[in-house]
Order: C-alpha cells, then sequence, then structure tokens
C-alpha cells in the first residue's frame, strides 16, 4: 500500500494533470493507495497561479481576487471532505476543470456544478464552507505544508507502507506545464522506481521524509 501526500492549489490545471497521472498509475499498476489532498496556498502558489493565468504578480487588485478565490476553494474542498474523501476528491477535480480547462469563472454557478457532478450535497457544503471545524482543518494542512517543508504546488510526498523502513520522497518537478503526456511520462518514471533509497537519488533537494511524523 502507497500514502501519497499530493500538495496541490485547489484551482490549478498543472496540479489537476499531476492528479491523473498519480491516480492513474496506481490503477494501471493495481496499487492500493491512501491519498491526502492538501490544499496549499501560501505566497509561491498564488504567485504561480496568477502566472498560470497569465496576470502580473504585481497587480495587487488582481492578486487579492486570486487569493480570495484559492482560500474560498480550499474551504469548499474540505467542507466536502465531511460527506467522504473519495467524492471530495473528485469534487476538487472536477472544479479544477471547470475553471481551468472550461474556462468556467469561479462563481457559485461553477461551484454547484462541480458539487453537482460529484454526488455531493450543495447546501451542507455551503453551510459548513466558513465552520471553525473546517477553518481548523484547513489550519492544520497549512502546518502540515511548513513540517514536510512544501515549497510549491504541485508537490507530491510518497511512501511505501508496505515497507516502513523506507523513507518517502519528494516530487515537485513534473514537466511541461501544459502537457499532460509529458508530465504523464515523468509520474511514470519516478514512480516506477518504487520508493527508491535515497541513494538511488530521486529525493528532491536530499529530502527524505519520516512517514510516523505525519500520520494523522
Amino acid at each position: 500500500m502507497w500514502e501519497v501526500f499530493l500538495y496541490i492549489n485547489p484551482l490549478c490545471s498543472y496540479c489537476l494533470r499531476v492528479e491523473q497521472a498519480i491516480i492513474d498509475f496506481t490503477r494501471k499498476h493495481d496499487i492500493e493507495t491512501q491519498y491526502h489532498f492538501v490544499t496549499n496556498y501560501n505566497m509561491a502558489t498564488i504567485n504561480g497561479y496568477m502566472h498560470l493565468k497569465g496576470c502580473k504578480i504585481s497587480d495587487t487588485k488582481t492578486r487579492n481576487k486570486a487569493t480570495h478565490e484559492v482560500v474560498e476553494a480550499a474551504k469548499l474542498y474540505k467542507a466536502a471532505s465531511c460527506q467522504g474523501n473519495k467524492k471530495a476528491r473528485n469534487f476538487l477535480m472536477d472544479l479544477q476543470e471547470q475553471v481551468n480547462v472550461l474556462n468556467n469563472p469561479f462563481d457559485d454557478t461553477t461551484i454547484r456544478t462541480a458539487i453537482n457532478n460529484s454526488g455531493l450535497d450543495y447546501k451542507a457544503i455551503m453551510a459548513d464552507k466558513d465552520s471553525q471545524c473546517v477553518i481548523q482543518g484547513l489550519k492544520r494542512d497549512q502546518q502540515l505544508s511548513m513540517e514536510m517543508n512544501i515549497k510549491k504546488a504541485p508537490t507530491a510526498v510518497v511512501f511505501d507502507c508496505e515497507n516502513e523502513e523506507k523513507t518517502g520522497i519528494m516530487i515537485n518537478d513534473f514537466g511541461e506545464i501544459n502537457s499532460q503526456e509529458e508530465i504523464s511520462s515523468n509520474v511514470n518514471a519516478l514512480l516506477e522506481r518504487e520508493l527508491p533509497q535515497t541513494d538511488d537519488g530521486y529525493v528532491d533537494s536530499s529530502t527524505v521524509i519520516s512517514l510516523d511524523k505525519f500520520r494523522r
């Protein structure tokens, strides 16, 4: 069994391509996998999102709007998780596609469409997204990001639970941002090594991580 932490911008098409590539890989190789999608919205994440949307990073008004949308999407995803992690992941990926692939605005109509497509309860999510439970959950996610030294989204941290003596590996270079083929090829090349030991060289910045520290 693998345990995969995916640190993502909840409104990022690049993150969506990475998510799809990793899920496709684990399905193809019949690897039982426990996923943790962790929303990440630090300054680097917002800068990356603005760059992806073709906006000037120095544009304060646009930055404020982008930050608000990313945080709102993170709250919606966390609220959706109350109705089941798999449905919540489906909602998140649908929302990413609605906004950045289909170019729909991030508004109530788009949010409602993504919720309905995922079989979730719209009223419950909208009621829960500003709850203290969701806010605290997002704070824990941000703390986890800092503890794992996550610098940007997307970043994947992968553990092989069948061999807990192996350290986890961090991957944050997935190739050309707009090429699903290149991203999938890079993901395959990295994950086919089945969590290499540190001397195999596929540990980002010599970063190795112990899973026990981050079990929740």
